[in-house]
């Protein structure tokens, strides 16, 4: 479990991101997190498309076998669209579905004594995202967040980013990203900031 009476990051501690194509990237969100935190380490382990089934797959050789003090996990975009519109032909990923493989993945973090375990919720649908898929998000949006209580995780809101930074602009129009689903450059700026803010309250 974590302690809430100390920093999730320690000075000298690594932390891994996993997640998918908002994490991996040269310009994601991690390259700010790694300004932000200069006496840390922060890898970054995302891979574009990736839901949480197989994010479980390479979960111990991308993440427990790089032996970090800290795991971040942000997944659940490709879960809440997979098997509807363009991806209609894969298997769905249900919202408890994809509660029990964080927990799942927060579960191997402890088993390897990776007690500072963060989840964050997915970021949100725009443009021709949120007019493929609809309000679907929000309920990874919950289950993101009662899997980090059910497993004593860190909880980062990126959901409620996501629509203070789309204001009151319909959903149907592109606020913050570039086609419904990936943040303009400078939001993973603000994605940075907010995750350092989750773990430092």
């Amino acid at each position: 479990m974590l302690d809430l009476t100390q920093p999730f990051l320690a000075k000298g501690e690594k932390v891994v991101c996993l997640g998918d194509s908002l994490t991996q990237g040269e310009n994601s969100y991690v390259k700010y997190l790694q300004e932000l935190l200069p006496d840390n380490t922060v890898i970054n382990a995302g891979l574009g498309g990736d839901k949480t089934p197989h994010a479980l797959t390479r979960f111990k050789t991308e993440v427990l076998d790089l032996e970090p003090d800290a795991v971040f996990i942000f997944l659940g975009a490709n879960d809440a669209a997979v098997g509807r519109g363009c991806w209609a032909d894969e298997p769905t990923v249900s919202a408890e579905a994809y509660r029990c493989n964080l927990a799942w993945m927060a579960h191997l973090c402890h088993l390897k004594g990776i007690k500072k375990v963060s989840i964050a919720t997915p970021f949100g649908f725009e443009g021709k995202a949120y007019l493929a898929h609809g309000e679907i998000i929000k309920e990874y949006y919950l289950a993101a967040r009662a899997a980090a209580d059910e497993m004593g995780a860190n909880s980062v809101p990126l959901d409620a980013l996501f629509h203070e930074l789309h204001g009151s602009a319909p959903l149907s129009e592109c606020v913050v990203s570039r086609d419904g689903t990936h943040p303009l450059a400078s939001i993973h700026e603000d994605i940075a900031k907010a995750i350092v803010k989750a773990w430092n309250m």
